[in-house]
Formats: structure tokens, C-alpha cells, sequence
């Protein structure tokens, strides 16, 4: 069982290779390490690629932690076609190790065609991969909405059945299923957090080949499971519409069940939680409201935070929006709209109630009325 705990931000991205103009897709299709001096390497050289003019691998060389090593002459490319290259493809012998390396490939003139790295090395693109499973550049089809056109997006994933020399970029046994539980920092459930990467979505509609990744939402016990690419990626929570609450590193096992909590560093419990008495006071206008309200409020110079959120729930405790608060500037004095709007963007006419917290603690709260 594994546990995450959530309490600040992670800078993080996982990296993609696109299918445009700019970048080349890559050439390295599969991995498959036996020991560290027997191993399969799978490349293809794409139809059409910046890659097209070249005819035989004379003069290529490959790049690991232990050294470089050039490639006997006579090694012909057929475009699209697999070329396995192994310990006898090479003019020297060269290893690479299971438990973290790097695999650069160079053409005779220096310049580097493609990498890989993985495991337990500086800037790894994937965890290390297991006796007995490979890792391939899984091509997955996506919209290129710079070219308006059907593209490919690459990603590495671990595969439980090698398919060295056969079905390149398509691995035979590589998803996993991620499971878990999501808490609030009172250690109670939360349900209707979605569980995503949110770079990949919200940039899709002026990214190239950005729908990759796919949500999956909490319910009423804090649970979710979905069946997932193996491999690291990044997942962030949301609730609803709102900003990121948090995010993770995760990986993924083939063929396994991949269970995590995740405990957020707020309370999402309901409107009944008792308030201290701080002196301050959200005031809501115009309240009644047709639909968009200011909530203003001013924080004492005595009190210390470094995280301000309101929250509104609706008159049966369901929390129906979370509104992010700036605290960047270093001010006491603060104010904030909310649309009207709750999750699934609908607005409904009734009692609401908005909570400010400060690092998790509830210091304020009010009513706010919606007649539409």
C-alpha cells in the first residue's frame, strides 16, 4: 500500500513527444534488458521523417553510461521496418543497467536522433523496468489541432509481453489499474474530486496533441479506479471546475493494481465545522443575488497563513465551489467574485453558505441568497 501526502505544490511535467512540424517522432520503439550486457534494442526510421535519406546505420553510434560504441557497417534501413540492434550489431561491447540508465543515438555527423532514459538516473523519463518487461514509446492517436489533422502523440510505458521485433510503438501488456482514496486533512473522504492532469486538457484546444490523459472522480467513500498506461506520470486534483488542490507523482504497473491516497491540506467536511473567533467577517454583495457575488474580507496583521481559499456549499453541506484567493501581494484586504455558478456550471436558486479558510482552519463564514 502506498500513501501520499499532499501539502504543497510539485513542480513537474512529463515529457511528450509530438507528432509536428517541429519535432521529430522519436526512433527508439522498444527496450528489453536481459542483464546488463545482453539486451535488445528497437529502432524504426519513419516514412517521411527528417530521418528518410538514410540508407544503412554506417557510422552510428550509441551512447551509455559505460561509453559509446559504433555500429558495424552494413546494417541496412529499411524505412518503417524494425532494426534490432543487440551486443552484435556493436564494434565494442557496451552495457546498459536495469536499475537506471541512459541510451543516446547519434548519426555520423554527432547529432543525436533520439534518447532514453529510465530508472534511478538524473532527468529519468521512467521508472526501471522489472525482469521480464520492456519499455516501449507507445504512439497513441490524438487530434493535432496545429495542423487540423489527425496525429500521434508518444509516451513511454512498461510492457509485460516484449514485442521486440514485431509491433513497433504498440505494446501487448500495458495498463495498469490506479486506485485509491482522497482525505481531506481531518483525515475524512472527500467525494467529487477529479483525479487528472489538467495541463493536457485545459491547453487541448491550442495544443498539438494534448488529449492524452483521462479524469476519474471520487465518489461518496473518496474512492476512484481507473484503468491507466503504465508508466510515471503526473496527476492532479481538482473539485469540479476549480483550480488544482494538489498534485503527485505516481507510476503505474502493467497488469497490477497501483493503489494510492492522497490526503489534501484542507478540510472539505461540510458547512457545520465550528468557526474561531477571529474578528473576521466575509461580506457578500449584492446578497441577494442574481447570480454573481463579491465576497470581500480583511485579515488582522496578527494572523499568519499562506493559503486562503473560500468555499461554497450549498443548504444540505455539499461543497459546490472552491474559489482559489491571491495572496501573492502580501495584503490584509482581499476580495474575490464568485459567478453564481456551481459545479457542472449550473446555477439554482437557494440559501449558500461561503467558508474562508487559512491553512486548512475555517476563521469565517456567511450566508449568501440566490433568486434566479
Amino acid at each position: 500500500m502506498k500513501k501520499v501526502y499532499i501539502l504543497t505544490m510539485l513542480m513537474f511535467s512529463i515529457g511528450f513527444t509530438k507528432a509536428n512540424p517541429i519535432t521529430p517522432p522519436p526512433i527508439i520503439s522498444e527496450l528489453y534488458i536481459i542483464n546488463d550486457s545482453t539486451w535488445f534494442l528497437e529502432i524504426v526510421f519513419p516514412q517521411g521523417s527528417p530521418f528518410s535519406n538514410y540508407t544503412n546505420l554506417d557510422g552510428f553510434r550509441i551512447t551509455t553510461s559505460t561509453g559509446t560504441s559504433y555500429l558495424k557497417n552494413g546494417i541496412h534501413v529499411i524505412h518503417d521496418s524494425i532494426i534490432v540492434i543487440t551486443q552484435d550489431s556493436l564494434q565494442s561491447p557496451l552495457q546498459i543497467f536495469r536499475n537506471g540508465d541512459f541510451i543516446l543515438i547519434k548519426n555520423p555527423d554527432g547529432f543525436q536522433l533520439d534518447q532514453l532514459y529510465f530508472g534511478n538516473i538524473s532527468g529519468t523519463q521512467i521508472v526501471a523496468p522489472l525482469f521480464g518487461q520492456s519499455i516501449v514509446n507507445l504512439a497513441h492517436p490524438c487530434w493535432d489541432t496545429y495542423l487540423g489533422q489527425p496525429g500521434t502523440v508518444y509516451k513511454l510505458v512498461k510492457d509485460n509481453n516484449p514485442t521486440i521485433g514485431y509491433s513497433p510503438f504498440q505494446p501487448s501488456s500495458a495498463m495498469g489499474i490506479f486506485t485509491g482514496v482522497v482525505y481531506d486533512s481531518g483525515h475524512q473522504p472527500v467525494a467529487g474530486i477529479k483525479i487528472g492532469n489538467s495541463h493536457y486538457i485545459d491547453l487541448a484546444p491550442t495544443t498539438i496533441c494534448a488529449n492524452f490523459y483521462y479524469f476519474t472522480l471520487t465518489d461518496s467513500s473518496g474512492s476512484f479506479t481507473s484503468q491507466e498506461y503504465s508508466g510515471s506520470r503526473l496527476v492532479e486534483l481538482f473539485f469540479q471546475s476549480s483550480s488544482v488542490l494538489a498534485d503527485s507523482i505516481i507510476n503505474i504497473e502493467p497488469d497490477s493494481i497501483n493503489y494510492y491516497e492522497f490526503t489534501i491540506d484542507t478540510l472539505l467536511t461540510g458547512i457545520h465545522q465550528n468557526s474561531f473567533q477571529t474578528g473576521i467577517t466575509l461580506l457578500c454583495a449584492p446578497n441577494p443575488s442574481t447570480g454573481e457575488t463579491s465576497i470581500s474580507f480583511s485579515i488582522p496583521a496578527g494572523i499568519h497563513y499562506t493559503k486562503a481559499i473560500i468555499k461554497i456549499y450549498d443548504s444540505n453541506g455539499e461543497m459546490v465551489r472552491i474559489l482559489p484567493v491571491n495572496t501573492s501581494n502580501s495584503q490584509n484586504n482581499y476580495s474575490i467574485k464568485w459567478d453564481g455558478l456551481c459545479n457542472n456550471n449550473y446555477t439554482a436558486s437557494g440559501t449558500y453558505y461561503c467558508n474562508l479558510e487559512l491553512d486548512g482552519r475555517k476563521f469565517a463564514t456567511n450566508k449568501i441568497l440566490i433568486i434566479k
